[in-house]
């Protein structure tokens, strides 16, 4: 029996695996219920949201119960009552832990569908910023007072993203 402040929910061995699975793909090291919490707080301060996704799950054999802080448990059932018919029409989900199962894998398919908006970039894509920044190093001193690297890349990068923010207003006319 989980201490105080932790609940139980039940898994399926098939969901459980996917999970873990998901979780060592997209948070190297953690474990499930730690994924969890960041997951549920990046949702709450809407960073994204969780869509419905065609997810087919196996349901079968015994649910292996997965020990969780009480306020994400509290969070899954929230978000059951709110979700309930929607993904009973959808899922033919019967119960909590059905519910619970396609919920979280949805949270990181939703996961993985904002990480295709995210520019991943590697020290040595920023070769050409430090050499932007020895060609304009006397100008940006002189009009913005910038005397390190990072305050340029600060304010150079900020006025690239400027212009490509008004070049898609301007396409999109």
């Amino acid at each position: 029996m989980p201490s105080r402040g932790y609940s139980t929910i039940g898994l399926k061995p098939a969901v459980l695996t996917r999970l873990q699975t998901i979780t060592d793909e997209y948070y190297p090291g953690m474990f499930l219920p730690s994924t969890l919490i960041i997951m549920m707080n990046e949702i709450k301060r809407g960073y994204y949201e969780v869509g419905t996704y065609n997810v087919k799950l196996d349901f079968s054999g015994q649910y292996t119960s997965l020990t969780l802080r009480s306020d994400v448990k509290t969070w899954l059932e929230d978000n059951h009552k709110k979700l309930a018919d929607e993904y009973e029409g959808k899922y033919k989900i019967r119960s909590f832990a059905q519910f619970a199962c396609v919920f979280m894998l949805n949270m990181f398919e939703s996961k993985s569908a904002t990480r295709n908006y995210v520019i991943q970039l590697k020290e040595s894509d920023f070769h050409w910023l430090e050499d932007e920044y020895e060609k304009r190093k006397q100008q940006y001193k002189e009009l913005n007072c910038v005397c390190s690297f990072e305050q340029f890349a600060s304010i150079f990068l900020k006025e690239l993203l400027e212009r490509i923010n008004t070049a898609k207003k301007i396409l999109t006319l």
